[in-house]
């Protein structure tokens, strides 16, 4: 487990993901039907979660701001796409199995 957790953290750092965390699928469980992790996973034992910082002036943009917010917004989902596609197969290759979840 520790050394994906360090091919993970090389991972983001490289991608310019700033912020992620790993929690035991557990901690979830008592989330509403549908956010559990074992709703996607009935094998989860891990949950991984990412962020991307978006810049201030996106939503502070007075001209075009609904422009600006769709077009940083499909930049921003192609990329968590793409990281979220690579992590998975990053814990893949150690043998486990990973859902990207979207949301």
């Amino acid at each position: 487990m520790t050394k994906i957790i360090e091919e993970m953290t090389n991972f983001f750092t490289q991608n310019n993901i700033p912020v992620f965390g790993i929690a035991k699928a557990a901690s979830l469980e008592s989330e509403p039907l549908g956010y559990r992790p074992s709703d996607m996973l009935a094998s989860a034992q891990s949950v991984l979660c990412f962020g991307i910082p978006v810049p201030k002036g996106i939503f502070k943009c007075k001209e075009r701001s609904e422009w600006m917010y769709w077009r940083a917004a499909n930049i921003y989902y192609r990329n968590i796409d793409m990281v979220l596609m690579r992590a998975a197969n990053i814990i893949e290759e150690k043998g486990e199995i990973a859902v990207p979840v979207y949301g």
